[in-house]
């Protein structure tokens, strides 16, 4: 058996790596959303390289595509619902984000 209710992702442009992978999972499911803003696209293995002086710095050598073909490196997961927080809502203490997704949940 499995889940048949609604679900919904929140995410945000702090939002990379295994979370960017699994945004784009759950986004491939009938009865999901994703909402908020979008993601790093910062996905894929991380390789080092080492530099003279001591210095390291990383790089990612692996393509990530949507099964469509679409690049997610350096672009990310654009959510189905775009929603950020506002300066109004911040001082009201809200997360707009958070409420759009229970009013989707509610609908």
């Amino acid at each position: 058996m499995y889940y048949k209710g609604k679900l919904v992702v929140l995410v945000n442009e702090k939002s990379q790596s295994q979370a960017e992978y699994t945004a784009m999972a759950f986004k491939a499911v009938n009865n999901s959303k994703i909402v908020g803003s979008t993601t790093a696209g910062a996905d894929g293995n991380v390789s080092e390289i080492l530099l003279p002086g001591g210095l390291r710095t990383f790089i990612s050598g692996l393509g990530v595509y949507y099964p469509d073909g679409t690049e997610t490196q350096r672009i990310g997961i654009v959510p189905d619902v775009v929603v950020k927080p506002t300066i109004e809502g911040i001082k009201a203490n809200r997360d707009e984000v958070l409420e759009k997704a229970i009013e989707l949940i509610n609908n």
